[in-house]
């Protein structure tokens, strides 16, 4: 039984821990060019909610991540942790910047300029703050970026993806789709864009397909 339980606690600290960063965002934001900054949750799956010995306290993991996150976030605020099927998920809120012409804040989503479209783009200083928290820690993080795109504009826009997760279902890169005025469409990036976001500060998510065209055929 011992060896069981010590096996499980090495699985348990080798397994990775992943940390999901899922925003909102209006499509009008993400095309201004003026800057503006946004909450978004930011979601750490646990072992566990509450303590095992004491359900009226919160387990070590959520204390981890509290204090894994803030060490990395300093404007992270704790929101709650929740049971969602088998998974337990602490839920936290980061400020992240949305649109601006140039780069500016530590997670930024906007318009790529050519081409249009959308890019993430990830500040050299919270890469070296993640690198550093990976190292403190016995878990390596495994990143997912999860976007919600609010079409608030008077119109449809038909976009080319970069390889992205909608209407379950898997787009490969240069796939073509359409943004419906008035709805919300939610793109769970490739682990491809994902790694080049946290490895080299930035993935392109998808382009408008009409300046694209108008690019190719210049």
């Amino acid at each position: 039984m011992k060896k069981i339980l010590i096996g499980l606690i090495s699985v348990a600290l080798l397994s990775g821990c992943k940390v999901e960063l899922a925003p909102t965002v209006n499509l009008s934001d993400v095309n201004s060019e003026t800057a503006k900054t946004i909450q978004s949750k930011l979601v750490v799956e646990v072992m566990s909610c509450a303590d095992y010995k004491d359900s009226r306290k919160e387990s070590s993991d959520v204390t981890d991540a509290k204090e894994a996150i803030s060490n990395i976030f300093t404007d992270a605020k704790y929101i709650e942790c929740y049971r969602e099927k088998m998974d337990s998920k602490a839920l936290f809120e980061i400020p992240i910047t949305v649109g601006g012409k140039d780069e500016t804040g530590d997670i930024q989503i906007r318009n790529g300029g050519f081409g249009g479209g959308m890019i993430v783009l990830l500040s050299d200083n919270l890469r070296s703050k993640i690198q550093q928290e990976q190292k403190n820690s016995f878990s390596k993080f495994e990143p997912s970026v999860q976007i919600t795109v609010i079409n608030d504009l008077d119109k449809n826009q038909d976009i080319v993806v970069h390889g992205v997760l909608a209407d379950a279902k898997y787009y490969l890169p240069y796939s073509w789709y359409q943004l419906v005025a008035g709805e919300a469409q939610t793109f769970k990036l490739s682990d491809v864009s994902v790694l080049a976001i946290t490895k080299h500060g930035g993935a392109l998510v998808y382009e408008d397909y009409d300046k694209r065209y108008q690019i190719k055929k210049e």
